[in-house]
């Protein structure tokens, strides 16, 4: 089932990737305001979540395509011997 979302919903994982930067980003700008010390360090560890998740996600599926259609530039009966 993870596999299936992983695979079928590539766009998901950028937006949680973009959302993750722009978290990260309100969080390290309120460190700036000691009155927001503790609300930037949440954002910040949160945002680093999100950036995590959606590189892991992207890697996921970058490996799956691959799996499933070969990787890029190589034809289905490449084996990688020379040419006689």
């Amino acid at each position: 089932m993870l596999k299936d979302f992983v695979r079928d919903f590539p766009t998901v994982h950028l937006v949680i990737g973009v959302a993750g930067n722009l978290i990260f980003f309100v969080g390290s700008v309120l460190f700036v305001w000691h009155a927001t010390e503790m609300l930037a360090i949440w954002l910040f560890v949160i945002g680093s979540l999100g950036m995590l998740l959606g590189a892991v996600g992207q890697a996921f599926y970058i490996h799956e395509r691959h799996r499933l259609n070969g990787a890029p530039g190589r034809q289905a009966n490449d084996d990688r011997s020379p040419a006689r």
